[in-house]
């Protein structure tokens, strides 16, 4: 039996799943609520990263290209994009924000049990407008985001992937919808 090297995990899976435990696994989810009074300073986005607007209106500035907000709009955010919130005139944004690490996000849009038909990664972030039931959907997986992120629970982390992975799906979903949309 060969040595066990120096700061690997004990697993019977070997090298490769010690790899995924230390740098995939979605341990640093992260969500939080923002509220934005007035124009922000540039944000340097270095994760995968959802936006949920709750209230209010406004523009998103990312990489200097203008994206309308309303309740219910929701940005797909990849890492390295820059980024700015402009609240309307005399209007309040409320925005919850969540994050997971570009580890788990690949592992998310590679995952051979989470296959989509046609998925393309656009070169601008998805934004897409929900309303009914899919707002819902959405304002649910936020909450429960919120919720669950931070706690020191045996399920917390995986509870927090199902949530990102829901916003990620209805994104996915919206944005084939405006394909097939405007391809008739």
């Amino acid at each position: 039996m060969q040595g066990k090297k120096e700061g690997t995990l004990n697993s019977k899976f070997g090298e490769t799943h010690s790899y995924f435990v230390r740098n995939v696994l979605p341990s640093g989810i992260q969500a939080h609520r923002r509220s934005v009074h007035s124009p922000t300073s540039l944000i340097h986005n270095r994760d995968q990263t959802f936006l949920l607007i709750r209230r209010g209106a406004g523009i998103l500035t990312v990489n200097g290209l203008e994206y309308a907000l309303r309740p219910g709009t929701l940005v797909s955010l990849g890492p390295f994009h820059i980024y700015s919130y402009t609240p309307g005139e005399g209007q309040t944004l409320e925005v919850t924000e969540s994050r997971m690490n570009n580890g788990a996000y690949m592992y998310l849009i590679s995952n051979p049990y989470f296959r989509m038909q046609n998925f393309t990664v656009p070169s601008e972030p998805p934004v897409v407008y929900l309303e009914g039931l899919m707002r819902e959907v959405a304002y649910t997986a936020m909450d429960g985001l919120l919720t669950e992120q931070g706690k020191n629970t045996w399920d917390a982390g995986s509870l927090c992937f199902c949530y990102m992975t829901e916003l990620f799906g209805i994104v996915a979903d919206e944005m084939a919808r405006r394909k097939n949309k405007n391809k008739k």
